[in-house]
């Protein structure tokens, strides 16, 4: 029997923009203050051995998190795993993601990752899927899908183009909103939230009509 498909989590960090200082979402924080690295957790401070240089914020996110591994990750010899799942450093400064069906090792995705929390996260987005298709219509607990959302009316234009897009990212229309949502939660609606550093990107109002997604300044 294998083992129980864990629930979704987030465990990235959230990296203020020009501020040398981070936040895990399960609430571990590390700040430089007065030219050290501070590591705090459920109002536990511990000082880090990195290096106190603002340049160094990765290299003492990376040491915070081999200290405190989230939950349900685990790490050991450079290798973090959860149910299916490993992300292991691919040689280069990049990491990569893999999963074990059936004995079996394979990679699950080609992209390189700067950051395992980041590929960790791609994998959480996707643990429901841990041992069926990457791709494809994702599985929904057993759950039928019975409800609709309200259709929307676009210009011939918008028409055209939205399908030239979708036939140039290789999904359907429905896939692609529940894309896109997860991506607005993940980047734009959680980054609202109380506690939580911005992340890089809001919603704005066009003047021409509209809205439209755009980088923080």
């Amino acid at each position: 029997m294998s083992a129980a498909i864990p629930v979704q989590t987030s465990t990235r960090w959230v990296r203020a923009p020009r501020i040398p200082t981070a936040s895990r979402t399960d609430g571990l924080s590390v700040t430089l203050d007065n030219g050290g690295w501070v590591a705090s957790l459920n109002g536990v401070a511990k000082h880090l051995a990195t290096p106190g240089l603002a340049s160094y914020l990765e290299r003492a996110l990376v040491e915070a998190d081999e200290a405190h591994p989230p939950a349900p990750w685990a790490f050991a010899d450079g290798i973090w795993t959860c149910h299916v799942w490993e992300i292991r450093p691919n040689g280069d400064g990049t990491w990569g993601i893999f999963r074990t069906l059936d004995g079996v090792v394979e990679q699950a995705s080609r992209q390189p990752f700067t950051s395992a929390d980041r590929a960790r996260r791609w994998a959480e987005l996707r643990f429901d899927r841990g041992e069926a298709r990457l791709r494809g219509p994702k599985p929904r607990a057993g759950s039928k899908a019975s409800h609709k959302l309200p259709d929307i009316r676009v210009t011939e234009v918008e028409k055209t183009r939205m399908l030239d897009l979708l036939g140039r990212m290789g999904i359907g229309y429905s896939d692609f909103v529940r894309a896109a949502a997860a991506w607005v939660e993940e980047n734009v609606v959680e980054a609202a939230g109380e506690g939580d550093a911005p992340r890089g990107w809001q919603v704005v109002e066009k003047e021409s009509g509209g809205f439209a997604f755009e980088p923080i300044a």
